[in-house]
Order: structure tokens, then C-alpha cells, then sequence
């Protein structure tokens, strides 16, 4: 899915497709009911994608999170239940790109187990690496476009139900000609 920075909200880049009846239909990842009733479960998730700026000084965030048992539509809309992951906001310079990679491989580790339902007390904590190809490398001192990632811990997922991933990314301000293309999602249940 490509998102376009159109809007300067977050937007999917896990959209649902229009099947051959014309009904909506996808093969959305999810994470399944009970996966992360085990401590120290691990999931990961590696992302590919390109992007394409004009020669604009702006910012671009990407996001990982769940959507709870609901999945995502045909919109660019995201329902967000659990936010997992938050990038830094990278710096997409005012030189113009065409299809400049991004990568993120992120490890998703149950820290500890809730019992029961709705927002139990499931820990999950996200780290990993990744970053943006840009134009122009950064001065010694500035933060790198690549590299490791800082963590984010939320504790109030609900492992009893299936939990649909979504990717998103979102533009600091709204312009058409900036896009952002996932072009692979690959989990792995680890453990």
C-alpha cells in the first residue's frame, strides 16, 4: 500500500484489498489469541519499503501497533488499539528522492503475563534497528538515519484475542508528492 502525504495524519500501509466479488478482504497479519500467554515469547517483524520526496525539508514517522480483533479496512485509516513501535521523525531533507529504502527489523518480547481479558496486564516491550536511506549524510554529532531504534514497552495488551498488525507512517506536513510504499512485512513467531 502507498500512502501519500496528502494529510499529515498517520496513515496505513497495511490496507485491506477489493477481492473479485468486490467484497474487502486481506491476508492482514495477526498476532493469534494466546500467542503472548508465554514469558519471553518473541515476535519479529521486519518492514521494507521505499519512499519518494520532492526536493521539500520535512519529517516522516513510522508506527507499528494492533488493532485489537478488528481489522484494518480499504482506507488508509488506522484503528489503533496498542501502539508497539514509534520511529524518530526522519529528517527527509530538501533534496528531491525517487524509491529511497527504508528497513526496520523489530523484536517484539513478552515481558510479562496478564491473566484475563480486555487490557490485562500483558507486557510487551518493541526494540530493534532500522532507518531511512537519505540523500545527504548526516554531520558528525546528528542523529543517524540507521541504526538501533529506541524501545517502547506497553502494558495493557489483550492476549485473548486476535490482535491485527498495522504499519503506519505519518508526514509533518501535507504534500501530495511525498509517498511511502511497503513493499514486504515479515513476521515470525519465535520460541
Amino acid at each position: 500500500m502507498t500512502a501519500n502525504a496528502a494529510v499529515s495524519t498517520n496513515q496505513s500501509l497495511v490496507v485491506a484489498a477489493t477481492g473479485a466479488s468486490g467484497a474487502a478482504g486481506s491476508d492482514q497479519p495477526y498476532f493469534p489469541a494466546g500467542f503472548w500467554q508465554k514469558p519471553k515469547q518473541v515476535a519479529k517483524i521486519i518492514l521494507h519499503g521505499v519512499y519518494t520526496n520532492p526536493a521539500s525539508a520535512g519529517t516522516m514517522t513510522f508506527s507499528v501497533g494492533t488493532s485489537g480483533s478488528t481489522a484494518q479496512g480499504t482506507t488508509t485509516t488506522i484503528t489503533a488499539t496498542n501502539t508497539l513501535w514509534t520511529s524518530q521523525a526522519y529528517n527527509l531533507q530538501s533534496i528531491a528522492q525517487t524509491n529511497a529504502n527504508w528497513h526496520f527489523d523489530l523484536d517484539v518480547m513478552c515481558q510479562k503475563v496478564g491473566v484475563g481479558t480486555a487490557a490485562v496486564s500483558t507486557a510487551l516491550l518493541t526494540t530493534g534497528q532500522g532507518g531511512i536511506t537519505t540523500a545527504i549524510v548526516p554531520a558528525v554529532g546528528q542523529v543517524p538515519n540507521y541504526g538501533p531504534l529506541t524501545g517502547n514497552v506497553i502494558t495493557t495488551f489483550d492476549s485473548s484475542i486476535n490482535q491485527f498488525i498495522w504499519v503506519g507512517v505519518a508526514f509533518s506536513a501535507a504534500l501530495a508528492t511525498w509517498t511511502c510504499t511497503m513493499t514486504s512485512c515479515y513476521i515470525y513467531g519465535m520460541n
